[in-house]
């Protein structure tokens, strides 16, 4: 009598444990595709407008000066100084929220030296964040014009 009983809590035991891994499993799921449905709304930059406003923000410069061409997902960068006439060339490419950029005729900018640069945004407001080695950040804002 005593082995039905030792039987009947160990198949319970596994019941409810399974039942328990598969309500583990279906939340995941859940929260998965309501994070990738909210990262698809929220898309109001385009990769070139990106590329922009990450100069914009790493040479400190105003977003108006700042000329930008696509040529298959690398983003060519260019202002001219008022003061000098210099033009500043630079190219961007952009994989997730991660921004990585070089001078058009240099290297990338991409070591683990270099500063990491992500963008982050939410309705009509992009931040473009340059973390350093030393842990140290610059944030900068920038709003979309409707």
């Amino acid at each position: 009598m005593t082995k039905i009983k030792i039987l009947t809590s160990i198949l319970i035991l596994t019941i409810t444990l399974s039942s328990c891994e598969n309500k583990k499993n279906e939340e995941k799921t859940n929260s998965k595709a309501e994070l990738e449905r909210v990262e698809l709304t929220e898309k109001v930059f385009t990769e070139s407008e990106i590329a922009k406003y990450t100069i914009s923000a790493i040479m400190n410069q105003p977003p108006e000066l700042i000329n930008v061409e696509d040529n298959d997902g690398i983003y060519y960068v260019s202002y001219s100084q008022k003061d000098d006439e210099k033009t500043n060339n630079y190219k961007i490419k952009i994989s997730g929220n991660i921004i990585i950029w070089g001078n058009s005729d240099g290297r990338w900018r991409d070591t683990k030296f270099d500063e990491k640069i992500k963008y982050f945004e939410k309705g009509n407001e992009l931040k473009i964040t340059q973390t350093f080695e030393d842990g140290s950040k610059i944030v900068k804002e920038f709003k979309k014009l409707q």
